[in-house]
C-alpha cells in the first residue's frame, strides 16, 4: 500500500471505520513510515479522539429534578422513629382516637426516554465520515474531470496534426542518417502558414558541452534555424515559422553537432540531411 493510499484512507482509519485487514496494513506501513506521515496520521486521530467532546451535555428534565427532591423530602419525612406502627392523638372533644400514619406514596412517571451520549456520538461520527467520504469522491471527481479535459486536449491536438498531415498543402519530407545511419527525421511542412513539424528520432546523446544544431539550406548559405537537444531514446520535435527571406532559394535543412550553444556555420559533418 503506498503513502497515497494510506492518506486516503487515514481519515476512516481514525474513526476505526476500515476493517482489521487495512487497518494491519496501515499500522504496518506507519511503523516504517517517515516521522512526517506518522505526525498526520496520528493528528488524524487526535481530531477522531476529540470529537465526543463536541457533543453537547445532556440537560436533566425539571420534572425529574423536582420530583426526585419532592420523593427525598418524603422519605426523610415518613423514617421511622418508634417501633409501634399506631398513635395516640387527642382530638378536639378532649377524646383519643387511634390512627394508623402511613407513609405518603408519590406516583412516579418515566421521563421519555432521550438520545444517550453514545447514540449521538455515532450519529456525529457517521455524518464525519460522510463528511471525509463526500469531500474525497468529490476530490476523485475533480481529478477524472481534470484527466478527461487533458485527453480532450491531447486528442484535439492529435486530431488537429494529422488533418494538417493529409491536407494538400503539406509535404511530407523525410531526413534521413547521414554520421549516424539510424538516426532519421520527418518534417511536415505546412506551405500555407509556412510552418515546420519536426520529428527527429535515435539522434545519439551529444557530449555535454555540445548540441545539435538544424540549418536551413540553401545554395550560397547556410542558416541556423534551432539548436537543441535531444531526450533519452534520441527523440525531439521541433516546431519552426520559416523567415520569409529563407523561402527563396531553400534546397535542403540539415542537422549537424556543434559547440554548446550553436555556431553560425556548421562544423561538423551532417548528422541529418533532408532535401527539399
Amino acid at each position: 500500500m503506498t503513502w497515497d493510499e494510506i492518506k486516503e484512507l487515514g481519515p476512516l482509519y481514525a474513526l476505526g471505520a476500515v476493517d482489521e485487514d487495512t487497518a494491519r496494513t496501515i499500522e504496518e506501513f506507519l511503523h516504517e513510515a517517515t516521522p512526517e506521515q506518522q505526525h498526520e496520521i496520528s493528528e488524524l486521530r487526535e481530531v477522531a479522539a476529540l470529537l465526543p467532546l463536541a457533543l453537547p451535555l445532556p440537560n436533566v428534565p425539571e420534572i425529574i429534578r423536582d420530583r426526585l427532591f419532592v420523593r427525598i423530602s418524603g422519605e426523610a419525612a415518613t423514617a421511622p422513629e418508634v417501633a409501634d406502627d399506631t398513635r395516640t392523638e387527642l382530638s378536639t372533644e378532649g377524646s383519643s382516637e387511634p390512627y394508623q400514619e402511613s407513609a405518603k406514596v408519590l406516583a412516579f412517571t418515566q421521563a421519555p426516554r432521550r438520545e444517550s451520549s453514545g447514540t449521538k456520538w455515532l450519529l456525529l461520527a457517521a455524518t464525519v465520515l460522510l463528511t471525509f467520504t463526500s469531500g474525497y469522491l468529490y476530490w476523485k471527481n475533480y481529478q477524472l474531470h481534470n484527466e478527461n479535459n487533458q485527453l480532450a486536449r491531447e486528442n484535439e491536438k492529435v486530431r488537429s496534426e494529422v488533418q494538417d498531415i493529409v491536407s494538400p498543402a503539406t509535404k511530407i519530407i523525410a531526413m534521413t542518417g547521414q554520421e549516424t545511419p539510424e538516426a532519421s527525421a520527418k518534417l511536415v511542412w505546412d506551405t500555407n502558414r509556412q510552418t515546420w513539424a519536426i520529428y527527429i528520432y535515435n539522434l545519439p546523446p551529444p557530449p555535454t558541452d555540445k548540441q545539435y544544431q538544424l540549418w536551413y539550406v540553401k545554395a550560397n548559405a547556410k542558416i541556423s534555424a534551432a539548436v537543441f537537444d535531444t531526450d533519452q531514446l534520441g527523440g525531439k520535435v521541433l516546431r519552426l515559422e520559416l523567415p520569409p527571406d529563407v523561402l527563396n532559394g531553400l534546397a535542403a535543412t540539415a542537422v549537424t553537432l556543434e559547440p554548446k550553444g550553436g555556431s553560425k556555420q556548421p562544423t561538423s559533418n551532417l548528422y541529418l540531411l533532408g532535401k527539399i
